[in-house]
């Protein structure tokens, strides 16, 4: 087992002595957060102004009018991934069969559906800042494109990884359960987080439902995460050594640290002193808690199954 971690941590050092992009490196670990947290963030805000279009009332009103940044943090951070993905390639020559042959890869795919939610949800924001209203034609005509397309982003985070079947860790559908729950709570905590900084006094009052729905999503990510866990800590041999790194080898600080305390474990403690810190206070801090967790979950996720023994090849994004 020593010998396969040994070979594994070599070939992803030796693909950087050769001036190539790191397989998994920092850049698609921010590219596999960005991504999600963009598309968390869409659709948070389109599902709660579709509900507030459904069912209108005095809450729900409230609600549509806090989640209001959400429809321009989507475009913002889903091109920013996309900078990612690009920066990460690096080669023009790796980028362009994405480009044409969307269906060759899971990268492709996955690339196609990050664009196209970008368009979508960039002509929803443009419009949004050029009318006082949007119509609700205009909303569902190009909320509902990009909402299926943040559905495929978010899902597509996880299904790049849990379809490499040489890395038993990863192998998994409940990573993609965990991938996406973690997309939806980075994605209303980028909301919350921005109306807290950006809004006023009233605005806050707004977010604490949006806020208590994160927390409820925070702890469904939770019980996910740990499902995922227990059942890679009983399979294959490989996934096993994944499992006791990510708890209590070298990932054991990232994981406990950033994952389980600033993701899960600051923000359900804010939920509980709002009133002895104050509201905004605690609609950052746990909303900042939220965004860390989510990053180094992709982080140790990651990290953890590059212990396993792979040949360098099976982890080439399929290119």
């Amino acid at each position: 087992m020593g010998a396969g971690m040994d070979r594994s941590a070599t070939l992803c050092r030796a693909s950087e002595r050769d001036g190539r992009s790191v397989v998994f490196g920092w850049y698609i670990i921010a590219y596999l957060f960005v991504a999600g947290a963009g598309s968390g963030a869409f659709f948070v805000a389109f599902a709660t102004c579709l509900w507030d279009l459904i069912r209108k009332s005095p809450a729900s009103e409230r609600a549509a009018a806090a989640v209001q940044p959400g429809f321009y943090l989507a475009p913002v951070l889903g091109a920013f991934s996309i900078l990612l993905l690009v920066l990460d390639l690096g080669n023009p020559d790796r980028i362009l069969p994405l480009v044409m042959n969307p269906l060759a890869s899971i990268v492709g795919v996955g690339a196609w559906l990050l664009g196209l939610f970008v368009l979508c949800s960039g002509l929803l924001a443009a419009f949004s800042l050029v009318v006082r209203e949007v119509p609700r034609w205009l909303l569902v005509l190009l909320g509902t494109p990009a909402c299926l397309c943040a559905v495929g982003v978010m899902s597509y985070t996880g299904v790049l990884l849990s379809t490499m079947v040489s890395i038993d860790f990863w192998y998994s559908p409940w990573l993609v359960v965990v991938f996406v729950l973690s997309s939806l709570t980075t994605g209303a905590a980028a909301i919350v987080a921005t109306e807290t900084i950006t809004g006023t006094p009233a605005a806050h009052q707004n977010l604490l439902g949006l806020w208590r729905v994160s927390g409820v999503l925070t702890a469904l990510e939770a019980i996910a995460l740990l499902v995922f866990l227990l059942l890679q800590a009983h399979g294959a041999p490989q996934a096993i050594e994944s499992v006791r790194q990510l708890t209590l080898g070298t990932l054991a600080l990232p994981f406990w640290g950033g994952v389980v305390a600033a993701g899960f474990l600051i923000p359900w403690a804010m939920h509980g002193l709002r009133r002895l810190t104050g509201r905004a206070p605690a609609l950052l801090i746990s909303s900042m808690g939220v965004l860390t967790g989510g990053l180094m979950l992709r982080y140790c996720i990651v990290g953890a199954g590059l212990y396993s023994p792979l040949v360098l090849s099976s982890v080439a994004l399929g290119l």
